[in-house]
């Protein structure tokens, strides 16, 4: 089997199965992963059944541990309020089952009212899709209840394993994964670097036409679902860090990180306006110079320009995973570097545009073209950046990255509740005394401590 079958049946593959792992580090990550999952819904079953051995009378009824087995199911997926949505619906129809088995067995027709009822509620309580969790739940409960077992043991083991599957999730909560989180702002720059590599080879050798142009359009839009997706991590991350007790003292690296998301995704739209200004074979093709109007020369140093662009996205993302991590002075010094480069290409650029007064109806076009360029730029400029990565520094005071801490540690839930208060009492004295108040910049007040290896024997 040669390499290109390969690749095309791995292209097939994932369109079939998307969220299929491509890498060994993937595979690795999905299955870390999955066992810390499974170890928690074993660990919360165990603990269901051992509390209502304990707890209550025989004969022993499994319904605690399944009851604890569907609250932590539905704990651990997704955000923190769309886990209490779920332990909603679940709980709903495990009362619903309970109600009616009290009474009846199982029949089809006690089965159809289970259904019915369980579904109902969940449209009422305005469960959303998690409305089918409730009927689900509700059917391995009636199909699981005894008749020799009586209605007030199965509604106390039903409170224990309700408690026992909110309770663990709180105390062994989900870690948020740094590199989960910047995989898809990854992928994303990556994709768009490519479009602006591939357009870059096309136009060092070719005059643009509409199907290249076209197909550049298209590879663009494709990234549009990324932004999504990354978006929809964020905010389950976010939902997830609230009463994490796993990472109290760890910075919170959301709101950067949805900042660099945003940048990257008004850096697609003007990379989309920037191709749909670009003049394509057929609108110019009256000019005696070349196919797009512009002499050959535009044409070369307008690829030098798409391809320094592709490198600048690709290294403010770099930027973003090194602030996350701690360490930042070579990122920066790459962007800037990178940035120096395009600005003195789109220079030059302009220049060979304006060589020839007589193009001026193509300059009008060009200039909306450059605007374009200066967008990108604009979004992925460096002081801007630093503006809003100081921003975000200045109120993760005390908190620790991979690399080292934002300022002196806080080691302890007091030092929060301290530093909470402080920031309250600051935000009020700014609001009552405005004259007297003074901005000052986090360069003056944070800086990155490196972290201190501890020696072996010594926490």
């Amino acid at each position: 089997m040669t390499n290109g079958t390969v690749a095309f049946l791995r292209g097939k593959l994932r369109k079939i199965w998307p969220g299929l792992p491509s890498t060994r580090v993937a595979w690795q990550r999905s299955v870390e992963g999955a066992i810390r999952d499974v170890a928690r819904l074993t660990l919360a079953t165990v603990l269901g059944y051992l509390l209502t051995v304990k707890l209550l009378p025989p004969p022993v009824d499994l319904t605690g541990a399944l009851t604890a087995l569907l609250v932590t199911q539905a704990s651990l997926r997704g955000s923190f309020r769309a886990g209490l949505v779920r332990v909603g619906a679940v709980v709903s129809g495990i009362l619903v089952a309970l109600a009616v088995a009290t009474f009846v067995g199982l029949h089809w027709w006690s089965l159809a009212v289970v259904v019915f009822i369980a579904l109902l509620v969940a449209r009422v309580l305005q469960l959303g899709d998690a409305g089918l969790e409730s009927a689900i739940s509700a059917m391995l409960i009636l199909g699981s209840v005894g008749a020799e077992v009586a209605a007030q043991t199965r509604f106390l083991t039903t409170i224990i394993g309700t408690i026992v599957g909110i309770v663990l999730p709180l105390v062994l909560p989900r870690r948020v994964q740094t590199a989960d989180l910047t995989r898809d702002l990854r992928r994303i720059a990556l994709r768009l670097r490519s479009v602006y590599r591939d357009a870059a080879r096309y136009l060092t050798v070719n005059s643009p036409n509409t199907q290249a142009t076209r197909q550049w359009l298209d590879s663009v839009r494709a990234i549009t679902p990324l932004i999504s997706q990354a978006d929809q991590v964020l905010d389950e991350a976010a939902d997830v860090q609230h009463l994490n007790t796993r990472q109290m003292f760890q910075a919170n690296i959301v709101p950067l990180l949805r900042g660099g998301l945003d940048t990257l995704e008004r850096t697609l739209l003007a990379t989309r306006q920037a191709l749909t200004v670009m003049p394509t074979t057929g609108e110019v093709s009256e000019s005696p110079q070349s196919e797009d109007g512009y002499g050959d020369d535009v044409r070369i140093q307008f690829a030098i320009v798409l391809g320094a662009m592709g490198e600048a996205i690709e290294a403010y993302e770099a930027l973003l995973e090194a602030e996350v991590a701690g360490g930042v002075h070579d990122a920066e010094a790459h962007l800037t570097l990178a940035l120096a480069k395009v600005r003195t290409a789109r220079h030059d650029l302009s220049a060979l545009m304006l060589a020839d007064p007589s193009q001026a109806q193509l300059w009008v076009r060009g200039g909306s073209l450059l605007a374009a360029i200066d967008q990108v730029i604009a979004e992925v400029d460096l002081d801007a950046y630093c503006q809003a990565r100081d921003s975000w520094r200045s109120s993760q005071l005390g908190r620790s990255l991979p690399a080292g801490s934002i300022g002196p540690r806080i080691r302890s839930p007091w030092g929060l509740l301290a530093q909470h208060r402080l920031r309250q009492r600051a935000a009020r004295a700014r609001t009552e005394h405005p004259e007297g108040s003074y901005e000052v910049s986090s360069d003056e007040t944070t800086v990155l401590m490196p972290a201190v290896p501890t020696e072996p024997g010594k926490q």
